[in-house]
């Protein structure tokens, strides 16, 4: 949104020799012209009393595009006269001055180009000083446009008078705004500053909450001990803290503890015993099987032959996977191989709680494997504010340590899992949690100052909350009436979402707010910014 502001105003005429003799040494010798024609011109703005500004007062506009904001002042114009402009350029995002590129002004009439100025780059950071002679009074259409490369911003002043003499020109100073704050670019470009402006926006009552973000159930697994015994690294190496590990992934192992006169001989020795068994059983099935095809057993003898081979074969098994607990992979030597303790879930080992070589028991934990992909919003909203909750439909959330709001909205994948229904009895709070995807590769467990929507949107002007402050109990914003003047202005707020808070009154929709820096423009206020005072053209 375009803004224009403009008055008529003279410069006090006093100015330090000193500094005057700087600025005159600073001069980057940048070109003005007039109808493309190469002219040389002084870098500085023409002060009120000198010959070339006498009785003429300077016009003051300010002007905002998508990316920079554009302050100039000038004497009046009159044709034939020469006006020595001081244009400041802003860079919107991250308020810092233009530092390079050119500009052009031009004074436009029925579409076509009457008379054109032009400097090749600025006098220092973020001021231009063309010097703009125009040949015919009029109104005009006067056009700064800035250049560099293949970027490229305009500004458009509409209705600029060029009077014929200076008998016509305005003599008249017109009053500032009562109560004005000057807050100077130099003052601003050197600080952290920023403005947005007052806009519509859709905004939802919210709750406040305290909340945590934490990992989902399935995503945050206990890794245990499934046998007692002695923990040792798999072959691959014992895993550390941060590693990302996959489900079926092999941890660690666990040398079970062997009873008491039991040792690998004796395991063994079961194993040869169970196969003994096991061929025994087996041939002499095969036997009484082919006696039963002539008739010569009964079946019964038959049937218990079966059996016995069936037992014979479960204990082979069963003596095997004894032995296979303590004996090393095959071409390993005779050292124990371990039972084999598997990650479970796909993630990231979060926590340690053994080391190898530990003695462990049933049930006890080694580690935890955490995925955070996906996340559960535990919100807590105080018991005096939850009556407010119905079926809540997102949150915003901002985790500590970011600045921005995050936001969770069941539209946009988030799910409501819980709404709580009781009052917790010590911290009095109602829970409210979402299961929703990782926004931005969050820790599990990191806390966060929540806002639970309560219900559906409506439209209000708003700012952004950094723009509000308290004063005295008082919610005040500072709006940027033109370039380097701001006014103090108690508002009335109402519904706050986000980054965003409803004013219900004291501002227009379309003016400028500061959100960065409004503290410094309320000590410029009192005279207290320690930035120093009046500009350097």
């Amino acid at each position: 949104m375009a803004m224009t502001t403009e008055h008529f105003f003279r410069r006090p005429a006093v100015l330090l020799p000193g500094l005057l003799a700087v600025l005159l040494a600073a001069c980057d010798g940048g070109a003005g012209h007039s109808h493309g024609e190469e002219g040389r011109g002084h870098d500085h703005v023409a002060e009120p009393g000198s010959s070339a500004a006498s009785e003429r007062p300077s016009r003051v506009v300010t002007r905002f595009n998508d990316a920079t904001e554009l302050f100039v002042e000038y004497p009046v114009l009159v044709a034939g006269e020469a006006s020595r402009f001081a244009a400041h350029l802003t860079w919107l995002d991250g308020y810092q001055p233009v530092d390079s590129g050119r500009l052009t002004v031009t004074l436009n009439r029925d579409g076509k180009v009457v008379a054109g100025f032009r400097v090749g780059r600025p006098t220092r950071g973020g001021l231009y000083t063309p010097e703009v002679t125009p040949r015919e009074a009029g109104t005009f259409t006067m056009v700064l446009t800035w250049e560099e490369g293949d970027r490229r911003t305009v500004h458009r002043l509409e209705g600029v008078r060029v009077y014929a003499s200076r008998a016509e020109a305005p003599k008249q100073l017109a009053a500032g705004g009562e109560g004005d704050i000057t807050f100077l670019k130099e003052q601003q470009w050197r600080l952290p500053f920023g403005t947005a402006v007052a806009t519509e926006r859709r905004l939802r009552a919210t709750v406040p909450a305290t909340g945590t973000l934490q990992a989902a159930p399935a995503g945050d697994r206990r890794v245990t001990a499934p046998v007692p015994g002695r923990l040792q690294a798999p072959e691959g190496g014992f895993p550390e803290a941060g590693q990302q590990v996959a489900s079926g992934e092999v941890l660690a192992r666990i040398v079970p503890r062997l009873g008491t006169g039991t040792d690998l001989a004796t395991l063994r020795l079961a194993v040869t015993e169970a196969e003994s068994e096991y061929r025994m059983a087996r041939r002499e099935r095969r036997r009484l099987e082919g006696l039963l095809a002539k008739d010569a057993v009964p079946e019964r003898r038959v049937a218990e032959a079966r059996s016995r081979a069936r037992v014979a074969q479960a204990r082979l098994e069963a003596a095997r996977q004894r032995l296979a607990a303590y004996q090393a992979e095959k071409g390993k030597g005779d050292g124990p191989a371990g039972v084999p303790v598997l990650a479970g879930a796909e993630g990231r080992v979060a926590e340690l709680r053994a080391t190898p070589g530990t003695q462990v028991r049933e049930g006890d934990a080694l580690m935890r494997v955490v995925n955070r992909r996906r996340l559960w919003l535990v919100a807590r909203v105080p018991e005096a504010e939850a009556s407010r909750l119905k079926r809540p439909t997102g949150a915003w959330v901002t985790p500590t340590g970011h600045d921005r709001a995050l936001k969770v909205d069941t539209a946009a994948g988030a799910h409501l899992l819980s709404a709580g229904q009781t009052v917790d009895p010590e911290t009095r709070t109602v829970p409210v949690t979402f299961a929703l995807a990782n926004p931005g590769d969050l820790r599990a467990g990191t806390s966060a100052a929540v806002r639970v929507w309560t219900g559906k949107g409506a439209k209000s002007l708003a700012v952004p909350t950094a723009a509000v402050q308290k004063e005295a109990g008082e919610a005040v914003v500072y709006v940027q009436t033109s370039g380097e003047a701001f006014a103090r202005r108690p508002v009335t707020l109402g519904t706050q979402e986000g980054g965003y808070v409803a004013v219900t009154s004291g501002l227009e929709p379309g003016e400028r707010v500061v959100t960065q820096g409004s503290y410094l423009v309320r000590l410029a206020a009192s005279g207290d910014t320690g930035a120093g005072h009046g500009h350097a053209h």
